[in-house]
């Protein structure tokens, strides 16, 4: 376990096995909890946006979805690396779902997004229970009734970040599961399918988050 300051971002970077320890205690234990993973555009909105900065340090446990998180951050862990890169504890955590007969629900923003998600998760674990659907632009109460009606384990949704984690943290105190978690679009779960576009985009990222790094370690060092 690492503390982190990613541009003022208070952020706690877990091992695999802690993560893991975590996640079990989670499903044990009762209460919604809240699991977001991370990625570089999301980190750059924070540094300049109070209340996504707030969303993310409340969430129960944040997850790199980004190696190039941990390179800024100066962990250089072959491990680590490779563990975010490979989605280790997501493969992991849809692995034990599956093992236990475990439903889950999904929820992105509209009827294809739900499809692909849903494609990527089953490519990354056969035999996951999809006990349920929403899309983001149904009614809220209503999709929180769908929810509770199955009571899934987890609820794994994929949405444009900030208005994923309100609905993370607006649902908390609401819905009947025990872990909710949020997969930001910037994150590609299948290589595959992964645009050129979305690889120059990507590097476009890269540099702006390094600069902004720079900026933030160069002001803390002045003391400002």
């Amino acid at each position: 376990m690492q503390n982190l300051n990613i541009l003022g971002v208070a952020l706690t970077d877990y091992s695999l096995k802690e993560s893991l320890f975590m996640l079990d205690g989670f499903i044990k234990g009762g209460g919604l909890k809240t699991i977001l993973y991370l990625t570089t555009p999301m980190l750059i909105m924070a540094g300049e946006d109070a209340e996504e900065k707030a969303a993310i340090e409340a969430m129960d446990m944040t997850l790199c979805g980004d190696a190039d998180i941990l390179r800024v951050a100066g962990i250089k862990s072959a491990s680590r690396q490779y563990e975010v890169d490979n989605l280790v504890f997501l493969k992991e955590f849809l692995r034990r779902l599956a093992r236990n007969g475990r439903k889950v629900y999904l929820l992105a923003e509209s009827e294809e997004e739900v499809n692909l998600l849903r494609e990527d998760l089953e490519a990354l674990q056969n035999g996951i229970i999809i006990g349920g659907s929403s899309t983001a632009t149904d009614e809220e109460d209503e999709i929180i009734n769908q929810i509770n009606d199955i009571a899934p384990t987890a609820v794994i949704s994929r949405m444009p970040s900030k208005r994923q984690e309100k609905w993370m943290m607006g649902a908390k105190l609401l819905v009947n599961a025990e872990v909710w978690l949020g997969i930001s679009k910037d994150m590609i779960l299948d290589r595959t399918k992964e645009p050129l576009s979305r690889k120059f985009m990507d590097k476009v990222y890269k540099k702006i988050f390094q600069s902004r790094m720079n900026r933030f370690n160069d002001g803390n060092e002045r003391g400002e």
